[in-house]
């Protein structure tokens, strides 16, 4: 074998190689990011896959999701920040027992001061203060990098809040409302206090 021969025989050798090793690269890669948004998002990567219908719109969509919140200066409360919402909470709780719908209604601005505050985007409400559909979806898409579980319930909070609003609710549907706002707040909080935990509040519609 003369050494021209050898030479192409190598050189087909290394074109081989790199071709397997890019392809390689390639069918690791989706699986990786995959992985990643997978335990980044939990249950929200799961909800996004069954609204887009594919994968790629989906991971495309998470991906935009956690860029944006990289982007996003949030910082920590501070203890008296923390104090005043964890005391506005408890006032939430309180007025629950004598105005179910006007509790839901300042639950859901408690929250929304809450992100404010650990420096969210801000997103326009509604004229009146009502529930206003889109910035509560973009609400939930800054939230779910952070708190993806948490937002899952905050879903069903802002349906509840539309169907008391509309009167057709029932005082049940309200209490888990209620309960799921405080998951919400208990995420952003870092934590409740126990003795402000929902069991002990009211004694009527109590929001366990």
């Amino acid at each position: 074998m003369d050494i021209t021969t050898i030479v192409i025989i190598a050189v087909v050798l290394v074109i081989v190689a790199g071709g397997a090793a890019i392809a390689a690269r390639f069918s690791v890669l989706p699986a990786a990011r995959t992985n990643r948004l997978r335990k980044r998002f939990g249950p929200e990567y799961d909800r996004a896959l069954k609204e887009h219908g594919d994968k790629a719109s989906a991971e495309r969509e998470l991906s935009e999701r956690l860029g944006a919140i990289e982007k996003t200066k949030l910082r920590k409360l501070s203890p008296e920040e923390r104090g005043a919402h964890v005391n506005a909470w408890a006032a939430v709780q309180q007025e629950f027992v004598d105005d179910p719908v006007s509790a839901l209604r300042d639950a859901r601005g408690l929250t929304d001061t809450i992100m404010r505050d650990l420096g969210y985007p801000e997103r326009p409400s509604a004229v009146g203060g009502g529930a206003d559909d889109e910035s509560f979806d973009q609400r939930v898409r800054d939230l779910s990098v952070e708190h993806p579980t948490a937002v899952a319930r905050y879903r069903d909070a802002q349906a509840a809040g539309h169907l008391a609003e509309a009167n057709r609710t029932t005082t049940e549907g309200l209490r888990e409302a209620l309960v799921a706002y405080r998951g919400l707040v208990d995420a952003l909080l870092g934590g409740l206090p126990t003795s402000n935990d929902a069991r002990t509040a009211g004694t009527s519609h109590r929001p366990e």
